[in-house]
């Protein structure tokens, strides 16, 4: 099955940034920057909220990319699904309380063969995630590979 049908298409999610869901995710990384964990210490910088990290991106994306995973059209080839890689370019810091707002778009399509001869195909799906004010938040390239059968 090729990749040709979904090019073009777009997948849109939101997600709310809780300061409880930034705790869980920088403990897990072991990151201590009070930047993250520490409300009055933050506070007492500008008045806001706790920001996120910039690997959060991979949480507040993700559910845009779950809409294309399940899209029927694409759906058969997750299971021969890898990742190959993904680059982040950053707007406005994400912090806590913000409604993100992500638009994923499949917008490119190519085959590559392996060492071993076989065909994989290479897609690219471009993210785009702003905030409750419009603001750019961050940008993001994706690229996965359909292992060949």
């Amino acid at each position: 099955m090729s990749t040709n049908n979904i090019i073009g298409k777009k997948y849109e999610a939101d997600y709310e940034i809780s300061f409880e869901k930034i705790k869980e995710f920088v403990e897990v990384m072991g990151d201590k920057n009070p930047h993250y964990t520490d409300r009055d210490f933050v506070k007492s910088l500008d008045g806001g909220h706790p920001f996120a990290p910039p690997t959060f991106a991979a949480i507040y994306c993700q559910p845009a990319l779950k809409n294309l995973y399940l899209d029927s059209q694409f759906s058969k080839l997750v299971p021969r699904l890898v990742h190959g890689e993904q680059e982040y370019n950053f707007g406005d810091p994400a912090r806590a309380g913000d409604r993100i707002h992500t638009t994923a778009e499949v917008v490119k399509h190519f085959n590559k063969t392996n060492r071993s001869g076989k065909d994989n195909q290479v897609i690219e799906i471009m993210t785009t995630s702003t905030n409750q004010n419009d603001k750019l938040v961050c940008t993001a390239t994706y690229r996965l590979i359909i292992r060949g059968e």
